[in-house]
Formats: C-alpha cells, sequence, structure tokens
C-alpha cells in the first residue's frame, strides 16, 4: 500500500488537550476540511497511521512480553520491557500508556472521518464516501477490539464534537462489544464494491476489504463469546462460524514462510496487516519494530529485545512442519565474514530476512501480519467446537487444511514432504477437549509471535496458570489474577478521575471481578493444549542447541506428537 505511510494529516496525530489526549490540532476548520475524494483518502490515511504507531511494538511489548512464550531478551533497552516482561505491570509504564493514547488516537481520527462522511453536505463522491467510511468503521472497531481486551471497561466515542473524550466514564464490556459488531457490519456494508483487495489498484494494495471485515467479525464474536457474563454466547459462536464462511476471496500460501517473506507483502492468505515502506519513519526505516526485536544483537549470542521464553516452545514444534523453521531461526551466517552463528536461543525467524537478516533488523520495512486466513479458519474449527461441544466435519476441515500447508500434503504437496497425509491430519474421533486441545495447540504453531498469545490465554482462561508453569521465575512467580487486564495509564486517571482503576492495582476500589475467583480457571483439564504430565515432559527433554530435534524427526512430546 505505498501510499499509507504513516502520513501526518491534517486530521491525523492529535495534540493533549483533554481527558483522553484526542483533541485535533487546534485552527483547523474540521467542518470544511474534507472538499474532495482525494481529501478523503488522506483522511483516512492519517486513521491507518495510528495502527502503524502501534501495532509493532505498543500491541507487541504488552501482550507478548506479557505471555508466556516470549521474554524480554539481554539485550532489552528499556525498563518497560523487562517490566512487562516479568508481570511487574503499573500505570506509569509508556507502552501501556501508548496502548491507551495509540488507539483513542486511531478512534477520535476514525470518529471525525465518519461524522464528515454521514454528512451528505461532504462533497465526496459516492464510491469514495462508501470506501473510506468502511475503512474507518473498520479501524475503530479494530481499536476498540483491542483496548476492550487489554483494559476491560473503556470509554467508547462514537459521536464526534468539539469537546470529544472530555469527562468520559468508562462504558461496560458488552456495550463495546456491541459497538464493535456494529462498526464491522458497517464496514462490510460500505466495502461491498472492494470484497477483496484485487479490487484496489497497485498503489492501494493492503487496504482494508469487505472480507477483512469478515474475518474480523468472526474473531470478535468468537472472543465476545468467551468474555465474561457475555448474554447468549451461543448466538455469537454460531455468528463466529457464519462470518468465517463469508471469507471466501483469500487462500493459504504455499509455503507457510511466505507470508513474511519482502516480495508477498500483500500475499493471498493477508486479510489484514499494518504496513511498512521504508522511509516512513523520521529514522528513515519502515518502522516495524518486530524486525528489529528479533535480531536486534545480529550474529551475538546476547538474546535480542524479543526471544522465546525458553527451549520448550521450539521444542514443541514437529521437525516435519514447515513452521517450525518459519517460526523460529537456529542458526545465522555473516554475509560479511562467512562465520555461522548457532544461536543458544533461536530467534523469531517470522520477521527476519533469511536472505540478509542484519539488513531486514536494520530496515525494518515487513508488514505486521494481524489478520491471516489461517487464523480465520483455526477460529471457524474452535467456534464449531465450543458451540457444539463437539467437532464435526466441517471443523475437522478447518484445521486439516492449516495443517495438510504445514506439512506440505495434499493439495499443499510439494515434494518435499516428509509425513504422510495420514499423520498430518488430526486423528478422527476426537471428543470435544481433545479437539479443543488441538486447536489451541494449533494456534501456538501458526500464529507464534503474531501478537494473539496474551489474547488465547485470557480467553480460555488460562493465563494465571499457563504462566506459572514456565521456566522464568521471573514470570511464574510473579503473574497474578490481576494480569487478566493491564492497568490504566496514571497520566490518564489524572486527566479524568471518572476513570477507575482496574482491580488489583494501586489506586483501585473496583469490585471483585470474576478473574479473581481463585477457581476462575478451571480444573486440569482446562489448559492451554499441553497437560501439566506434557509439560513437565518437555522441560525434562530440552533439546540442545547444537543438535535440536531435527536430528530426530517426529520427535515426539509424550503423545502423538500435535495431537
Amino acid at each position: 500500500m505505498k501510499k499509507i505511510f504513516l502520513l501526518i494529516t491534517i486530521i491525523a496525530l492529535f495534540a493533549s488537550c483533554n481527558d483522553l489526549d484526542i483533541t485535533p490540532i487546534n485552527g483547523i476548520d474540521q467542518a470544511t476540511f474534507i472538499q474532495s475524494d482525494e481529501d478523503a483518502i488522506l483522511a483516512v490515511n492519517g486513521v491507518y497511521a495510528a495502527l502503524v504507531e502501534s501495532e509493532s511494538v505498543v500491541v507487541a511489548w504488552n501482550v507478548d512480553f506479557g505471555s508466556d512464550a516470549t521474554k524480554a531478551g539481554d539485550a532489552a533497552p528499556e525498563d518497560a520491557a523487562m517490566q512487562l516482561s516479568s508481570f511487574n505491570f503499573h500505570d506509569g509504564i509508556p507502552h501501556t500508556y501508548w496502548a491507551w493514547g495509540d488507539h483513542y488516537y486511531g478512534i477520535a481520527n476514525a470518529t471525525f472521518l465518519i461524522d464528515r462522511l454521514n454528512n451528505p453536505a461532504t462533497p465526496v463522491s459516492d464510491k469514495i464516501r462508501k470506501r473510506v467510511r468502511g475503512e474507518a468503521e473498520f479501524l475503530r472497531a479494530y481499536f476498540n477490539f483491542l483496548i476492550v481486551q487489554i483494559f476491560g471497561e473503556v470509554p467508547l466515542i462514537v459521536d464526534y464534537s468539539p469537546n470529544i473524550g472530555v469527562n468520559v466514564e468508562r462504558d461496560p464490556v458488552q456495550t463495546v462489544y456491541a459497538q464493535i459488531e456494529k462498526d464491522l457490519i458497517n464496514s462490510a456494508a460500505d466495502l461491498a464494491d472492494y470484497p477483496t483487495t484485487d479490487a484496489y489498484g497497485a498503489d492501494d494494495k493492503g487496504r482494508i476489504t469487505q472480507q477483512s471485515a469478515y474475518g474480523l467479525l468472526s474473531k470478535a464474536y468468537l472472543t465476545w463469546a468467551q468474555t465474561d457474563d457475555t448474554p447468549d454466547p451461543n448466538a455469537k459462536l454460531d455468528k463466529a462460524i457464519e462470518y468465517a464462511n463469508k471469507v471466501t476471496g483469500y487462500e493459504l500460501e504455499q509455503q507457510y514462510g511466505d507470508n513474511w517473506h519482502k516480495d508477498s507483502r500483500y500475499g493471498k492468505e493477508s486479510l489484514f496487516a499494518a504496513n511498512y515502506v521504508i522511509s516512513q519513519q523520521s529514522a528513515g526505516n519502515g518502522g516495524n519494530h518486530l524486525t528489529h526485536c528479533s535480531f536486534s544483537t545480529g550474529f551475538e549470542q546476547q538474546s535480542p529485545h524479543a526471544v522465546l521464553s525458553d527451549r520448550t516452545f521450539f521444542d514443541r514444534f514437529d521437525d516435519r512442519d514447515q513452521r517450525k523453521r518459519g517460526t523460529y531461526l537456529t542458526q545465522a551466517t555473516n554475509p560479511d565474514n562467512g562465520q555461522t552463528t548457532i544461536f543458544n536461543e533461536p530467534r523469531y525467524a517470522k520477521y527476519i530476512d533469511p536472505d540478509d537478516p542484519a539488513r531486514s533488523s536494520k530496515n525494518r520495512e515487513l508488514n505486521a501480519t494481524i489478520l491471516r486466513y489461517a487464523e480465520v479458519l483455526l477460529v471457524k474449527a474452535e467456534a464449531i467446537n465450543e458451540r457444539n461441544l463437539a467437532p464435526n466435519a466441517e471443523a475437522y476441515e478447518a484445521i486439516n487444511k492449516v495443517r495438510r500447508r504445514a506439512y506440505k500434503v495434499g493439495e499443499y504437496a510439494d515434494g518435499t514432504a516428509t509425513a504422510t497425509l495420514a499423520e498430518a491430519q488430526l486423528p478422527t474421533g476426537l471428543d470435544y477437549r481433545g479437539f479443543q486441545q488441538a486447536v489451541r495447540r494449533e494456534r501456538l504453531y501458526e500464529l507464534t509471535y503474531e501478537q494473539v498469545r496474551w489474547f488465547d490465554l485470557k480467553r480460555w482462561k488460562v493465563l494465571q496458570k499457563t504462566v506459572k508453569r514456565v521456566a522464568a521465575t521471573s514470570k511464574k512467580d510473579n503473574v497474578q489474577s490481576k494480569h487478566y487486564r493491564f492497568p490504566l495509564p496514571k497520566s490518564q486517571r489524572d486527566l479524568n478521575t471518572k476513570l477507575w482503576q482496574n482491580w488489583g492495582y494501586e489506586g483501585s476500589n473496583a469490585a471483585t471481578p470474576p478473574y479473581a475467583d481463585p477457581n476462575y480457571e478451571g480444573g486440569p483439564e482446562n489448559n492451554d493444549g499441553w497437560t501439566e504430565e506434557q509439560i513437565a515432559y518437555l522441560y525434562a527433554h530440552i533439546s540442545s542447541p547444537t543438535t535440536g530435534h531435527d536430528d530426530h524427526p517426529g520427535y515426539d512430546d509424550g503423545q502423538t506428537h500435535n495431537h
């Protein structure tokens, strides 16, 4: 999407003037700003700008470090990384403030733009009016979807006024989800002429499409159904399945790693991504910190800014599964001297160019994946199983399609597979718990380092028990029930005393929430896909950095692998 750079458009980023820090820059005649199609497109680019600002560092640092799977490496540059990684959440962490502020910048921009485009007097063509409004509706829904999961009750900003954000109060979680639903349904309707990215011109690849809205609706409905106190969760699960089935214009890449290849930035699997282009940042790089954080120490043994918590996460992957090498980099050769480093701690590979890892770390120009077709399939499989308390043929096909690509069998066969079709697919006859475990494992295999892990552990209600199983004492000794939410930033609460603090954090007088119940996470049958015995097996059989499990195809973690 060549035109969607980190633009500071006339309505883009906001001055710090009021309770939510979202008042537009003073002196602009907002009523007459949009006078053409070009103005409307520039305005929505400003909404995308908040996404580019937040996705690769703000969201990533909070939800990656705040999970079991990722920790801050030895070279992590700021106290915030270590505090988040060690579950020392507090209301002064800058990345948590930015998770609030950046997304409200985007929400306010989107609300301003939707308001202008809903006015028939705004001189914009009908086609662009609908398209741009659909993009803005989607982005507002996405930003709200993030903050309602991160913070819980949050202020809803849906009506534009000069005093937008002043003295607002936190709205109920259910109200926020209802607005997310409304915005995404409206977005899909407005984007009817843009079902997939192919409907856009070459300079606009990567913009939001109608099926982007369908895909995010499916994921939002699944999450909503699994949220505390949601009425009629089965109706939400039915909708998750319905909208997953509407995503028909996308397909899986043949090669898993192509999702992050520099030459396939807008591939056939990508429904939604944050776009990073060289020179859009003042430092001259693309601005995607995921590329830098995973390889910030280059070919040295010192661990980079972000690294996997321990080798058991690497060891969980089957060697025959192409996602293992697509997710982790175990060694790299320095093109300047020809020396190969075998890393003691594998690096995340998704945002590293294998041909020139140092260049990709410096340039930071690869797109940040947000929603892929593979995840839509996994959402569908999970929703069916949760709805029916058992899988059916449709659920099996959804997850097995992802697995066939992973093992390069069936329609994804290229002659290099080392597993058979039967070995790649799930065994038939799984009950509800067996299939649930399989789906939860599959999400780790498919989506590691794609900023979903904390969200998954939260909605499965296994966050605390899962983190307590890792080797890192800074994680397992510090995680508490309160970490099902992040604290509201102190700076925002100082501006607006109506913004009460989340339970468990300093200054809170909130009522005791459901997640404070010692029985909230259920018994041992409710887990992240691995039982206590299987985790113990993994820690008793940790691979060596010099050999790994690549010398042992079909590595088994104590049961039929991946099943």
